[in-house]
């Protein structure tokens, strides 16, 4: 990567670029947990710390200092949670100043102030380093490149899930539908089989003697047949059926 003459020679970025944010002697170093915490690649993430470095160096040498980006933003947010790190050597030994964090105020005012610093910023990095600022860190519409396809893996047994009880809801429902089905049609076989072999039962006005009828209704008088035996069945009717701040 090439930079100014003025700033290869520049005290303050020579203590940045040795400096690093990862201990030697921990099994899980500040790189390797901000790609967990972010869901980044290894290489995302060292990039991105990388640029926050520039961001840092912007900050000091700037009159207004700077705005990061979103993802910058991230590497700053877990930097100021390594409190002993950031107050006690990052600040007084390499910046050799204090670097606080400005969280943004709300509003159409501030977002567009912010909108502008941004721009200025962008502008300060080109002019400071001679390049352009990676679109992939410093474009806030940009998702990071990292393990982006990775979460939408993690959908995956989600919605797997999701269609195997759909699938067996659905098999339960045609089973209930079947067995409604069923039922309904035992009831208009038997309904339909006493009609025609039984027929009701009613008195003829005629001549006072009970016999068959197409009547739709059970008539009785003292409620038996005359002959013997009882009337089969009754005359029931048929069953129911969810900026970032600089």
């Amino acid at each position: 990567m090439e930079t100014n003459t003025i700033l290869q020679n520049d005290s303050l970025w020579s203590r940045l670029q040795k400096f690093s944010l990862d201990s030697p002697d921990v099994d899980l170093p500040f790189s390797k947990k901000l790609a967990k915490e972010e869901n980044w690649t290894l290489d995302f993430t060292k990039k991105a710390i990388e640029e926050y470095k520039k961001f840092v160096y912007l900050c000091c040498i700037l009159p207004d200092g700077a705005s990061p980006s979103e993802t910058v933003d991230k590497v700053w947010h877990m930097h100021l949670m390594y409190t002993q790190n950031y107050w006690e050597e990052f600040c007084p030994e390499i910046l050799k100043r204090k670097l606080h964090h400005h969280p943004s105020k709300g509003g159409v005012t501030e977002k567009s102030r912010h909108k502008k610093w941004f721009g200025d910023t962008l502008a300060s990095y080109r002019e400071i380093f001679n390049q352009d600022a990676p679109q992939d860190i410093w474009n806030n519409n940009l998702k990071p490149s990292g393990l982006s396809w990775f979460k939408r893996l993690k959908l995956v047994p989600f919605f797997a899930l999701l269609l195997m009880m759909t699938s067996c809801l659905g098999e339960v429902i045609n089973t209930l539908a079947a067995m409604i089905v069923l039922v309904i049609s035992i009831f208009f076989l038997l309904g339909f089989f006493s009609w025609i072999f039984g027929g009701t039962i009613t008195k003829n006005p005629k001549n006072g003697n009970n016999t068959n009828s197409d009547g739709g209704s059970c008539a009785t008088t003292g409620g038996s047949c005359s002959g013997g035996g009882s009337c089969g069945g009754g005359c029931g009717g048929c069953g129911g059926c969810g900026g970032c701040g600089g």
